[in-house]
């Protein structure tokens, strides 16, 4: 199979655990991409909070955002999927009864909260250089709100199980829930999207643009809103680092981690065939 798409997941996967891109990582995908390979970064970030690694990579392609809500070439936003405003209210009142502190995003620039609960000062520091962009308000759960991108809830581990039962019995298919784990900052970020929100319907949706077929896909991943996408495609690919469900799904789980220039080494594989 000559594969055409490298869908890239960023937290522990290209990026490290500073944040950063590796010399050998950038090298690679620049080499892969003059070779035809259409590179698509996937995260659960927002746009503004991904732009620095979409810059640095420097590809033509559409990046995905908000775990496939958003998809955005520049400023240029191709497609935006909300949450339907008619269970919004509900969906408030629910997290609310469970004492559970949401924030809803409006806009890449608008976060409101009435509290952050428990993991405040964690998640304070984990979105430091966006906290301007955090809102604070009051009496969020009777407020009307329109348009909401995601609602977003700081969990624990035994929170995250809880909150995907009550809201599956209370909504079924009507929403998507979404849970990712931050290893550094022990937290899990815990997230409610439109039902059509993922990242394997968002490359869906480019490679109906790009003119791909899905098993000319591989996707890269290491946490639980990359699982979608690692079982969509047509090679699935889970980070040496990844979560232990990440690691069963996958097709091929590399030798190198987030750390040791894991993309690179898929890269050189499965794109190029080398011998690693």
């Amino acid at each position: 199979m000559e594969y055409k798409l490298l869908a890239l997941d960023l937290d522990g996967t290209l990026l490290n655990d500073k944040e950063g891109i590796s010399k050998k990582n950038l090298s690679m995908i620049e080499k892969a991409s003059r070779a035809g390979t259409k590179i698509v970064l996937t995260t659960g970030r927002s746009y503004p909070a991904a732009r620095p690694y979409i810059r640095m990579v420097n590809v033509p392609e559409p990046a995905i955002t908000y775990n496939g809500a958003v998809i955005q070439n520049g400023e240029k936003i191709l497609r935006k999927i909300t949450i339907e405003n008619r269970i919004i209210q509900g969906l408030l009142k629910i997290l609310k009864d469970m004492d559970y502190s949401p924030i809803i995003y409006l806009t890449d620039n608008n976060r409101y909260f009435e509290t952050l609960g428990r993991y405040k000062n964690e998640f304070l520091q984990f979105s430091r250089r966006f906290a301007q962009y955090l809102i604070k308000v009051d009496n969020i759960s009777e407020r009307n709100w329109e348009n909401v991108i995601r609602i977003t809830v700081i969990a624990g581990e035994h929170d995250v199980p809880l909150l995907h039962s009550v809201l599956k019995k209370n909504y079924g298919f009507e929403i998507k829930t979404i849970d990712t784990y931050f290893a550094e900052w022990n937290f899990w970020l815990f997230e409610i999207l439109n039902k059509e929100s993922s990242k394997s319907k968002g490359l869906d949706y480019l490679c109906g643009t790009l003119n791909v077929n899905r098993e000319e896909v591989i996707a890269v991943g290491d946490n639980n809103n990359d699982l979608d996408m690692i079982s969509w495609a047509g090679l699935g690919i889970a980070m040496k680092n990844g979560l232990t469900a990440i690691l069963r799904e996958a097709d091929y789980v590399t030798e190198n981690s987030n750390n040791d220039d894991g993309v690179a080494e898929v890269i050189e594989k499965f794109i190029f065939r080398s011998c690693i």
